[in-house]
């Protein structure tokens, strides 16, 4: 990792401050959904309006990146985000559920732009080799920011501004914001790179590039990672409250959550070198497989601990393995559209799991929601299958 661009490292050090509002959302969004609203379906719609911000920001994101540059774009989202968080806080202070739901959702367009910092760290390397190490570097940052973020409850009491807890945590999510963006506004370096080489032919359509059976299997790592991991995390701080658990107990579960998703990054980039992207990515299947059945054991806080631990480490191998497996199907002229149509998915059903998890929950309880999380993991698996005997079938027959 000594070898990494500037950018990489710098990308990982600005994480804690612009990603935190994820880990505090997630914590905190559903429980604060039950106060300011009586309709249990609508509980964690905070969360999912936050999702759907960066979903329907992806391909907008994608266009000012391009049209901007990636840095101008990283600044201007963080100090909007930081703006808003203001006015969310100021939202829970006036008990306005649906004023909630609106900041939560412009909060979500600044994670759009964070979702992209792995693909500007890779931009930044001069060998493709050097790619999942720069992911994982990038992601590293992530452990910082999975403890500030629900950290921000108590944090916020020396922002002492509002009557709310939850409503100053939120102010001081504004205040890192604003320091993150002053780090990128200093510290990165701009990305120079040739929108066509002189290699490429011509840019392909997105239809031509989707049919590569490679595109799914990177997509469909994502995907199932992010769908799986908002459905059941979403919904353990709820499920948690409503078993008798407190909220510290829940706090440091998603804390240890969000931890395990980034803390694995240290070592990534060395299994997929010595064991591969499909096996990696099989090994995923299998982590949050053992995650469901840890989840069945019981209700008690080390049954949701150390599920929501085996959900973040799957987490982190099937989407390193899928933004590893990415670049492998454009063209640089082709990037931005790819990277956008492949986080447009990801967060897509990302949302839909979120918002899904209170009704299921609600309706049908934890065991349920951990049962039907079973099917996308069953066919990930079986696609990493296919994909990887096509990707061989070429080699044998020349033997």
């Amino acid at each position: 990792m000594k070898q990494l661009p500037w950018n990489s490292w710098l990308l990982a050090l600005v994480q804690p401050f612009v990603l935190s509002v994820g880990a505090l959302n997630v914590f905190l969004g559903g429980i604060i959904g039950t106060e300011l609203t009586t309709n249990t379906d609508f509980v964690t719609l905070p969360v999912t309006a936050l999702i759907l911000g960066v979903s329907l920001n992806v391909f907008p994101a994608a266009n000012i990146q391009k049209k901007w540059g990636r840095k101008t774009a990283f600044v201007t989202a963080a100090t909007i985000s930081s703006l808003v968080a203001f006015l969310a806080g100021f939202s829970i202070e006036q008990e306005s559920f649906w004023g909630f739901v609106g900041c939560s959702f412009i909060l979500g367009t600044q994670l759009a732009y964070v979702g992209q910092y792995r693909f500007a760290a890779i931009e930044s390397c001069k060998d493709a080799s050097a790619h999942p190490s720069a992911i994982s570097l990038v992601l590293l940052g992530g452990i910082a920011a999975a403890i500030v973020g629900p950290e921000l409850l108590n944090l916020g009491q020396f922002v002492n501004i509002f009557d709310s807890q939850y409503a100053n945590a939120y102010v001081a999510l504004g205040v890192l914001e604003i320091i993150g963006a002053l780090i990128l506004l200093f510290g990165m370096k701009p990305l120079q790179i040739q929108e066509k080489a002189e290699t490429d032919s011509e840019a392909r359509s997105l239809v031509t590039i989707i049919k590569q059976p490679i595109f799914w299997l990177a997509l469909g790592s994502g995907l199932t990672a992010y769908a799986v991991m908002a459905f059941l995390m979403t919904a353990t701080p709820l499920a948690m409250q409503h078993h008798g658990h407190d909220i510290q107990h829940a706090k440091w579960v998603i804390q240890s959550h969000v931890v395990a998703m980034y803390l694995p990054s240290l070592f990534t980039a060395f299994f997929i070198k010595h064991l591969g992207l499909y096996r990696l990515i099989s090994i995923g299947c299998l982590i949050m497989l053992a995650c469901i059945a840890v989840g069945l054991t019981g209700h008690s806080v080390h049954s949701y601990w150390w599920a929501l631990i085996l959900l973040g480490v799957g987490w982190n191998f099937l989407f390193v393995c899928g933004t590893s497996l990415l670049p492998k199907v454009y063209k640089a002229s082709e990037r931005f559209k790819v990277q956008a149509t492949n986080d447009f998915s990801i967060t897509a059903f990302q949302a839909s799991g979120s918002l899904g998890a209170g009704m299921v929950l609600f309706s049908q309880g934890w065991e349920w929601m951990l049962i039907v999380s079973i099917f996308p993991i069953a066919i990930l698996f079986l696609t990493n299958y296919v994909v990887k005997k096509q990707e061989q079938k070429p080699m044998t027959q020349t033997v």
